[in-house]
């Protein structure tokens, strides 16, 4: 076992009491453990350490805050043992592995929240043009309701002035719009005849 070292009283009091973990904690805790501490790693570490302290200072226990400091200006510490500072060795070696592995996650965490994030926005717009796209054929269906309606008429239309030009060629009539019919012989011909004039659009009307 290494031998005793000399630290201030400060620095032992925060440690037993905690407080920031400032140069001088870093030295005593990395003293007592053996191992290269970090701030980090700091809280772990002051805690075995006070458990060793309290272990072979157990008369500590019963001090009050602020009577430890009346012990004087400094105090001498010693490490832990070799089969102590082996275990605390490895627990701060896997802590910082688990510290390295979490800092790993949470910026795979942020990596993946920015791609969420984008991808929502993606999202967003391909919604917006969606609804322009519905807009538009709603439009669209308007539009082509009208001109359907339009062209129905028109067939409507083409199939009267058909209906009427049929009528003409088989009975020599002239139909009207309401289906009254002049007789060849009323204008003049003879009954059997053709009508001598039937107009030159054949009673179409528009």
């Amino acid at each position: 076992m290494a031998e005793a070292k000399v630290f201030p009283m400060s620095t032992f009091v925060t440690c037993l009491k905690g407080g920031e973990a400032d140069p001088g904690l870093l030295e005593m805790l990395s003293f007592i453990t053996g191992a290269n501490v970090s701030r980090d790693l700091a809280p772990v570490a002051a805690g075995l350490s006070k458990a060793w302290i309290y272990e072979q200072n157990p008369e500590l226990t019963k001090y009050a805050e602020g009577e430890i400091e009346a012990l004087g200006a400094k105090v001498a510490i010693k490490p832990l043992g070799d089969t102590e500072q082996a275990k605390a060795q490895a627990a701060l070696a896997k802590l910082a592995e688990y510290k390295v592995e979490t800092e790993k996650v949470v910026g795979e965490k942020k990596a993946l929240e920015g791609k969420v994030k984008e991808l929502e926005g993606e999202v967003a717009a391909l919604k917006n043009k969606l609804r322009t796209f519905e807009t538009q054929a709603a439009q669209g269906d308007q539009k082509l309701q009208v001109s359907m309606k339009k062209m129905d008429e028109a067939v409507k239309k083409l199939d009267d002035v058909l209906a009427k030009v049929e009528a003409v060629k088989s009975t020599g009539l002239v139909v009207t719009g309401e289906g009254g019919a002049a007789a060849g012989a009323e204008a003049g011909g003879a009954a059997g005849e053709p009508a001598s004039e039937a107009g030159d659009d054949f009673g179409f009307t528009g």
